[in-house]
C-alpha cells in the first residue's frame, strides 16, 4: 500500500468547495457533473459516488456565465 493518495490532490476540490465558489449546493454541483457541465473524478469505492471537481472547470463554468451589458446599453 502506498502512502500517497490515489486521487490527484492538486487542481481538484470537493463538491462543497465548488458549491461555495459558485454560490450553490453540493447537490447542484453533482447535477452539473452528471450533466457534463463540470469535469470531475469519482473517488468513491462503493455504489455511492464521491466526486472531486476540477477547479479549472468551475472557473470556466463561471466565466462562461458572466453577464455583460448589451452594446446598446453601454453609456457613450
Amino acid at each position: 500500500m502506498t502512502s500517497t493518495p490515489a486521487a490527484p490532490m492538486s487542481g481538484y476540490i470537493t463538491t462543497g468547495q465548488a458549491a461555495a465558489r459558485i454560490g450553490s449546493t453540493p447537490q447542484y454541483i453533482r447535477e452539473l457533473v452528471h450533466a457534463g457541465h463540470l469535469a470531475a473524478i469519482d473517488i468513491g469505492t462503493g455504489e455511492r459516488s464521491r466526486f472531486r471537481v476540477s477547479s479549472s472547470s468551475v472557473e470556466k463554468f463561471l466565466a462562461d456565465r458572466v453577464v455583460r451589458p448589451a452594446t446598446s446599453e453601454v453609456a457613450a
